[in-house]
């Protein structure tokens, strides 16, 4: 930031993880293991945890430690946020412990990130830009993609869309949402766990919105797979979106099924030009 002021620091950390994936010269599937020991991490472990994994510095040892109920693309995402942390300030001073990814950019005038921009490094090594944007260049919007591409880079379907979006031209997003209750509703309705949004939206899609019952997104809870154009006004979004969303449950850390939703957007404006 010293040698480079003014330029974001989401910016300078996708650099950093560019370069260490050079120094590496790895190609998709990246191993993680590798970049790892680039950066000195002497051993991965794994341990029943209720995060999903931490940096440990042991008199100067570093190691890393996984939750080892995470499925494998979920620790490799760990494994990239925590050799992230590396490359950050402070690193060697206090033992961070990664929980659940928040949204893709803090609100304007927020302090340095240091979780947030751990996950962003930990993007670029896993899907690397050089390669992954012609992967998703070549592909129709929607969740079929986003698994293809999922699975020959060794990433979760969360990891992948949030790159997609991240790396996005056209206005886009993307919400995972559970079903949760709040402190003025004690009625479970379907809210956002984490949310990012491309960079040429000037907006903020904040944790525990609701999406109401009515709204084509609920539709996937009841298994539907949805893809058509709406209104997003309920994530705080203005105009029309296409909008594909897919039910994706998942089994939580005592081993009960979870009804997630994952849902991608592309404005109207954009969603008929080729490719998309």
């Amino acid at each position: 930031m010293r040698l480079r002021p003014g330029v974001a620091p989401d910016v300078l950390i996708e650099t950093l993880a560019e370069q260490l994936t050079l120094d590496g010269e790895v190609e998709p599937p990246v191993d993680m293991r590798l970049l790892a020991s680039l950066q000195s991490i002497i051993e991965i472990t794994q341990t029943v945890s209720s995060h999903s994994g931490c940096l440990i510095n042991d008199r100067g040892r570093l190691r890393i430690e996984l939750c080892a109920t995470d499925s494998a693309v979920r620790q490799n995402f760990t494994m990239g946020h925590e050799i992230c942390h590396t490359l950050l300030p402070g690193f060697t001073m206090t033992t961070n412990f990664r929980c659940n990814p928040g949204a893709s950019k803090p609100k304007a005038g927020a302090e340095l990130k240091v979780e947030w921009l751990a996950d962003v490094g930990a993007s670029e090594l896993l899907l690397p830009r050089r390669f992954v944007q012609d992967s998703f260049a070549g592909a129709q919007f929607g969740w079929d993609s986003i698994e293809t591409v999922a699975a020959a880079y060794g990433a979760s379907l969360a990891a992948t869309a949030r790159r997609y979006v991240r790396l996005s031209a056209m206005p886009s997003f993307f919400a995972s949402l559970e079903f949760a209750a709040s402190r003025s509703n004690p009625q479970p309705e379907l809210r956002v766990t984490s949310a990012s949004w491309s960079s040429g939206l000037e907006v903020f899609i904040p944790r525990n919105k609701s999406v109401p019952r009515e709204h084509p997104i609920f539709q996937a809870t009841q298994g539907e797979y949805v893809d058509e154009i709406t209104d997003m006004r309920s994530l705080c979004l203005s105009g029309g979106y296409r909008v594909a969303a897919r039910p994706y449950p998942y089994n939580n850390h005592e081993g009960e099924s979870v009804m997630r939703v994952l849902a991608l957007g592309l404005a109207a404006t954009a969603a008929g030009r080729p490719g998309r």
